[in-house]
């Protein structure tokens, strides 16, 4: 059973006095590395509390137990010739700008044309790890199918480590923009919810549950349009859909996000035929920073042709008048 991305509940049938990752470990037949590190991501819960340290404890007979495994990074994936629009580049990882409709890694139903794909063959990561079985190296993070944007790749086991417990930590920078519809009531503000799967849809996360995982989003409005809002998004937890979770959640769904309540139409037709032609939601990770090796590092990327076509329409069609005389 594939148990990676699913929410796992269980409850005790006796009482067990031991460590809660070698409990988790041998009910789900995970390794403990596995599990420790998705109890430091906050993926665990006991009776609606978020546990974060994997020390002994005692627990009881019906303790409710709920457990969402992250996927391991997998060098799997077979070596695919896809283009790569590679930012910046040194001995210790690559920094890349996904397009639109570029999955990150392989999953259900899309074992090819991933992001990772790519990165497979353009390290050559297949023969490295034929010539060490324990080599490792690959994604830190992941963004969405159709957010645009700039990820980080670890060249070596090394960075990949030192990376991960820098986005376990949130000592990373990460800067999004994204457009929503109407006008929020602050000027900017923050988030701070749960979040876990939605009950009602799989695909979907929701902050209306009864315990999950701490999710923190801050914002800023840019600029006002007429029907729409510029958002700068700055992330303090990295959850699966976070940003578009909670712009939903405040009532500003995020563009053309179809999952999140955001396929609405304009009553401008041209708007409309932008976004169509646009056809996903409306968010780019812009900007990634953080500091390696005693060096500070601050990546950015412009906003891509489509959200780009769809803020010059938004401004014209709502400054019009200032700028007409």
């Amino acid at each position: 059973m594939d148990i990676y991305g699913c929410g796992i509940t269980f409850s005790l049938l006796s009482d067990e006095n031991t460590r809660v990752d070698c409990l988790i470990a041998s009910i789900l037949g995970l390794s403990r590395t596995q599990v420790q590190k998705n109890i430091r991501n906050e993926n665990l819960s006991v009776n609606g509390k978020i546990l974060t340290k994997s020390s002994s404890s005692k627990f009881s007979k019906g303790d409710l137990f709920e457990f969402e495994a992250d996927a391991p990074e997998q060098l799997s994936a077979e070596p695919e010739d896809i283009p790569l629009d590679i930012v910046f580049e040194n001995d210790d990882f690559l920094i890349v700008n996904k397009p639109a409709g570029l999955l990150v890694h392989p999953g259900s139903g899309h074992s090819k044309g991933t992001l990772l794909n790519g990165l497979v063959n353009y390290l050559n990561l297949q023969d490295k790890s034929k010539d060490n079985p324990n080599f490792r190296a690959g994604l830190v993070h992941r963004i969405d199918k159709d957010t645009t944007g700039l990820l980080v790749i670890a060249k070596n086991e090394k960075t990949l480590t030192e990376l991960q417990e820098k986005f376990s930590r949130h000592d990373i920078v990460r800067e999004y923009t994204c457009i929503v519809w109407g006008k929020l009531k602050e000027p900017k503000g923050t988030v701070e919810t749960f979040h876990g799967r939605d009950p009602k849809n799989r695909l979907r996360f929701s902050p209306n549950v009864t315990n999950g995982r701490k999710a923190v989003t801050h914002y800023e409005v840019v600029t006002e349009f007429k029907y729409a809002s510029l958002l700068k998004i700055t992330l303090e937890t990295g959850r699966t859909h976070q940003i578009r979770m909670h712009m939903n959640y405040l009532g500003h769904p995020i563009l053309n996000d179809e999952l999140y309540g955001g396929l609405r139409k304009s009553p401008d037709p041209l708007l409309n035929k932008l976004l169509a032609t646009s056809g996903r939601q409306l968010l780019h990770a812009g900007t990634l920073g953080f500091q390696f090796s005693g060096k500070d590092f601050i990546f950015t990327s412009p906003l891509p042709e489509d959200m780009k076509a769809v803020k010059e329409y938004l401004e014209n069609i709502s400054f019009e008048h200032i700028t007409g005389g």
